[in-house]
């Protein structure tokens, strides 16, 4: 049995942009390309949100589903493949303006440097707090919160030097 010509023309889309998305670099990204409502999809490589396509326009060619989910399904159809061509045509563009990857050494720097700011944040609020206290008691307590904060400072500071050295020869 022919498709009728709705069929063919929405085969005729997907198969264009099959082709589209195999002439990509298609690299998995750090988030989600698109809305969840859009796709449900968990990957983040194009063909993943082509395969969720497929799989809406098998649905929707199906003989057994009713009238008011078919057209649901078939406006959904008609945004995923509009937002795969819009993705599809910006590939080129996107590969330029995404964020320079950190080396893992890097990063790990930068967090430890974050740690250390928030500790002797913390240190210098319980200091605050220890000028002000007026129970031996409250002091006592703060004055063990101090040393215990001084402690995770110098381990902290400890492990940011360990990056900063070279890396040792294996």
């Amino acid at each position: 049995m022919p498709q009728p010509p709705a069929q063919q023309r929405l085969h005729a889309m997907l198969e264009l942009l099959r082709q589209q998305i195999a002439q990509q670099p298609d690299g998995a990204c750090r988030q989600p390309r698109f809305d969840s409502h859009l796709f449900r999809t968990s990957g983040t490589r194009l063909a993943d949100y082509l395969r969720e396509l497929e799989g809406n326009v098998t649905q929707l060619t199906a003989a057994d589903t009713d009238v008011a989910r078919r057209q649901w399904l078939a406006e959904k159809v008609l945004d995923q493949i509009a937002a795969l061509q819009r993705e599809c045509q910006s590939q080129q563009l996107r590969v330029k303006r995404e964020r320079p990857r950190v080396d893992a050494r890097q990063a790990k720097r930068e967090e430890y440097q974050g740690y250390e700011k928030r500790l002797l944040a913390m240190i210098a609020q319980r200091e605050q707090h220890l000028a002000r206290a007026e129970t031996l008691s409250v002091q006592q307590q703060l004055i063990r919160e101090v040393d215990q904060l001084q402690e995770r400072l110098a381990r902290c500071r400890a492990a940011i030097y360990k990056l900063e050295l070279p890396p040792m020869p294996r």
